[in-house]
């Protein structure tokens, strides 16, 4: 995991950014950005990214799998008579994902190009 490298940073408009340059939060990451403060920290992390990447493929693999098998077994129509479930299916896996995903969902419940109404309403709840 590489930090992009990065001339000024815009966190602090305040001029002290040179007074919090090496400094580092309760968290360890940098009060201002420091790509080199920034690896180290991930570094640390050790496998943590992995296992959250693991967490989410543990969700996203067996509800895709269904996606696919509904639409190839019944097609498009199938589909959209499964959309219900699989609209709340998706919103307990965005919950137990935690607050990032649950933000995505209620990003994607505004989007009647992108969703059919089943998950739109499922996402509002």
């Amino acid at each position: 995991l590489s930090a992009p490298d990065a001339e000024k940073s815009y966190v602090y408009r305040d001029g002290a950014a040179l007074q919090r340059s090496g400094q580092v939060d309760e968290a360890g990451l940098p009060l201002i950005y420091d790509k080199e403060l920034i690896q180290a920290y991930w570094k640390k992390q050790g496998s943590a990214l992995t296992q959250r990447w693991a967490e989410f493929l543990g969700y996203a693999i067996p509800f895709l799998t269904r996606v696919v098998t509904i639409l190839v077994s019944g097609g498009s129509e199938e589909l959209k008579n499964n959309g219900a479930s699989l609209a709340r299916d998706a919103r307990l896996i965005f919950e137990k994902l935690g607050p990032t995903y649950v933000k995505l969902g209620q990003m994607m419940s505004v989007r009647p190009d992108v969703l059919p109404a089943e998950a739109l309403a499922e996402l509002k709840a």
